[in-house]
């Protein structure tokens, strides 16, 4: 299931070592607890997936979840995702200072490639139609039509300013296009251009930079950590800054962190919800137990993310048929095991 744009959203995304750093509190006001949250407490507070009666009609167990979390008998809402809030936030760039290589970048992103694609370059190109806009890439970019915007933060301009600061050359239609909006008024006009030599180097230019989607996505992803975190109430703020920390700290940790923010969500909106409760990304690092940086983070995240779709799908509404997209959905977790360092993880 594609999240569209989540991480379009967050390249306001497409997305490195953690020290602990102490957080200037006059900037980030109430962002540390006046006490430590314990392990999975108040998980409906912070929006983690609760399932309080399970429809007698599935088979899916969740794992077990806090005894304290209280129950919610709103109505679930749908799960297509939507970006955070369309609006600059002032608060500082949080971040370990440690910056990952480009081998690494490129392993990340050839993993989420395979992730999304299977490999699949053509498949890096796609139309939103409820937005209107294209969606490229391996973290689903954003592009207007010339003119056109919409409630999703546009991306894939600022990706190509990013190549281009990096020294890697455009190609030649791109980087001569007359203004930044996209050349496709609609879907119609995108649909007929697929066979186009245009669009045939646009897929392969997508192919052949995916680490630097990937390493684009990670900077996107630390400026606006700060941001994502103030949606937590305030207890809860330093301890998904610090998780977030123990994976860039952890090698081949920006993976699981990227990938699942692409396929389940940052975990920031109301629509990322059945019941009040959430499933992205800040709740998998929430519901995350205090380790050490390394293999044991990869792990942990690891059994998180699993434990957070499993209660996803056993909450789903059953028309939504999501217990069909589940053993997909935990063969691409069990990957977050592996660091990408070594090499592409096997599926």
């Amino acid at each position: 299931m594609k999240n569209l744009s989540v991480l379009g959203a967050l390249f306001v995304l497409t997305g490195c070592t953690v020290v602990p750093i102490p957080l200037n509190t006059a900037l980030l006001p109430g962002l540390v607890p006046q006490s430590p949250p314990t392990h999975r407490a108040l998980q409906t507070e912070v929006g983690l997936p609760v399932l309080p009666d399970p429809d007698a009609r599935t088979t899916i167990v969740p794992p077990p979840l806090s005894p304290t979390a209280s129950m919610d008998s709103t109505t679930p809402a749908a799960t297509v995702t939507t970006p955070l809030p369309n609006t600059t936030s002032n608060l500082p760039l949080i971040t370990t200072n440690v910056a990952a290589s480009a081998q690494d970048m490129t392993a990340i992103g050839e993993r989420i490639f395979r992730n999304e694609t299977n490999g699949d370059a053509t498949k890096l190109l796609r139309w939103n139609s409820q937005g209107n806009f294209a969606d490229l890439g391996i973290g689903h970019m954003v592009w207007y039509p010339a003119n056109q915007r919409g409630s999703y933060i546009e991306t894939f301009p600022s990706y190509l300013k990013y190549v281009q600061s990096k020294n890697v050359p455009l190609p030649t239609w791109l980087a001569n296009r007359p203004s930044d909006g996209g050349p496709w008024a609609n879907k119609a006009a995108f649909e007929r251009a697929k066979d186009d030599k245009q669009m045939r180097e646009l897929a392969k230019f997508l192919e052949k930079t995916v680490g630097l989607q990937a390493a684009f996505m990670t900077d996107q992803l630390r400026r606006n950590m700060p941001a994502m975190v103030q949606t937590l109430p305030p207890q809860y703020r330093q301890a998904a800054l610090n998780n977030f920390q123990l994976m860039e700290k952890t090698p081949g940790g920006m993976y699981p962190v990227l990938d699942y923010m692409i396929f389940q969500g940052a975990g920031t909106s109301s629509n990322e919800r059945y019941n009040g409760h959430g499933w992205g990304l800040l709740q998998v690092l929430l519901n995350m137990e205090g380790v050490q940086p390394g293999p044991n983070a990869l792990a942990e995240f690891m059994r998180s993310a699993g434990d957070s779709i499993t209660h996803r799908v056993a909450a789903a509404p059953a028309d939504r048929h999501e217990a069909r997209m589940l053993a997909d959905w935990q063969t691409r977790v069990r990957t977050y095991k592996v660091a990408t360092r070594v090499g592409v993880a096997n599926r």
